[in-house]
């Protein structure tokens, strides 16, 4: 059985893409609305429709989840309880 060594990102490592990411998580959280929850399939939409991905190099909704995937393995988001719904945990672009 393998195991899964856990990825450190540093900001250096934070590019366009995730920090949008990051952005949409952190969203409401200045002005006291709920933030930092949201699945995959969510931030991309919601990326698409501000015209976000077309700046980015229009990546696919794959792309988005990989990286949301990528930012929790490092600790940074949290899959809760497995269901594809992430939290956000740390911003690694603070670190």
């Amino acid at each position: 059985m393998s195991k899964t060594q856990p990825v450190t990102l540093s900001p250096d490592d934070v590019d366009g893409l995730d920090a949008a990411i990051l952005d949409y998580f952190l969203e409401g959280r200045d002005v006291g609305e709920p933030w930092g929850k949201a699945t995959p399939s969510e931030v991309y939409r919601a990326l698409d429709e501000r015209g976000q991905l077309e700046d980015l190099g229009d990546p696919v909704r794959q792309t988005v989840q990989n990286r949301i995937q990528r930012l929790a393995l490092a600790g940074h988001l949290e899959n809760k309880y497995d269901t594809g719904s992430y939290e956000f945990v740390e911003d690694p672009r603070e670190g």
